[in-house]
């Protein structure tokens, strides 16, 4: 189950991340903070969030399982970091909501940069479990 969970979410991920880089190709602009395009990328965000929460409870019980042992604290670091980046990640684009965020320009680039490290601590922690797996 933590298996597909896990791919569940990263999918969520993908998605989420492609609304706004989609609207930034075509439109050559970002999206208003309170359009529908930003709508989607909040739904979709929040759900990639309880996709991740979801994951994490179901990895709980194969904690245990040789994968896990072979993963170990290296498969597992990451994992916590990824999660604690998306609950900072969600409260910054929930700040980004408000139309009249002082310091929007700061906010925005933290929001990004806390994408760019959550993508990066979920493909450190799913290469070394998937190399403990053998």
């Amino acid at each position: 189950m933590a298996f597909y969970s896990g791919w569940l979410a990263t999918v969520a991920i993908v998605l989420a991340a492609a609304v706004p880089i989609v609207q930034r190709l075509r439109a050559g602009k970002r999206a208003a903070p309170g359009s529908p395009t930003i709508r989607l990328h909040v739904v979709l965000g929040l759900t990639t969030a309880a996709f991740a929460f979801a994951h994490t409870l179901a990895a709980l019980p194969a904690l245990g399982s040789p994968a896990a042992i072979g993963g170990g604290v290296a498969a597992l670091l990451p994992a916590g970091a990824a999660f604690f980046l998306l609950v900072a990640h969600a409260g910054l684009g929930l700040q980004l909501r408000e139309v009249r965020l002082k310091d929007r320009v700061r906010k925005r680039r933290m929001h990004t940069t806390t994408a760019v490290l959550i993508s990066v601590a979920v493909a450190v922690h799913a290469v070394l479990l998937e190399r403990a797996r053998g």
